[in-house]
C-alpha cells in the first residue's frame, strides 16, 4: 500500500512538468493528457462586445484549472460568452460542444475548435459569478459557473 501512494505522489509530482503522463493498471497502461494553455485566454460574450478585456483573463488556480469573474446584473438575462484567445484561433476557441445552457454548478463539455456555439447562462440574482474552465484533460475540458461569494 505505502509504495502505491508513493508511485502516485510520484506521477502527481511528475505530471506538474509534463503535458503527458502514462499511467499503468491492470489492464495495461492509459496516457492521460495534463492541459496547459499555451496563450492568454479571455472570457469574451455580448456583455464585453465579444472583444478580449483584460480584466477578463482566465487566471490559473491549479494545474490545468483556470477561473475568471464575471459580474452579471440583470436577473432574467441570457448572456453569451465563450471563452477564447485574442485571435479566435482554432483550438483556442471554446464554446459549447453539447448543451450550451449553463446551470450552477453543472459542468458543461467544451469544444475549442467552436465557430458560433457560445455558452449561455441566465442568472436568477445580480451579482459575481466564477467560470472555471477546467483543461486538465485538454481533450474534454468543461466550463463550470458558481455564484462568487
Amino acid at each position: 500500500m505505502k509504495k502505491h501512494i508513493m508511485a502516485v505522489l510520484s506521477v502527481l509530482c511528475l505530471s506538474a512538468c509534463s503535458s503527458q503522463v502514462s499511467v499503468k493498471s491492470g489492464s495495461g497502461s492509459e496516457v492521460i493528457n495534463l492541459g496547459t494553455l499555451e496563450r492568454t485566454m479571455y472570457l469574451r460574450g455580448d456583455f464585453t462586445l465579444w472583444d478580449f478585456e483584460p480584466h477578463y483573463i482566465l487566471k490559473e488556480q491549479s494545474a490545468g484549472i483556470y477561473t475568471v469573474k464575471a459580474k452579471f446584473m440583470t436577473p432574467g438575462k441570457v448572456y453569451e460568452f465563450k471563452i477564447a484567445d485574442e485571435q479566435w484561433s482554432k483550438g483556442y476557441n471554446c464554446g459549447y460542444k453539447v448543451q450550451g445552457a449553463l446551470k450552477l454548478g453543472q459542468a458543461q463539455l467544451a469544444d475549442c475548435n467552436a465557430l458560433y456555439n457560445y455558452f449561455t447562462f441566465m442568472p436568477n440574482k445580480k451579482g459575481w459569478y466564477v467560470i472555471t474552465f477546467d483543461y486538465r484533460d485538454n481533450q474534454s475540458p468543461t466550463v463550470t459557473i458558481n455564484m462568487s461569494y
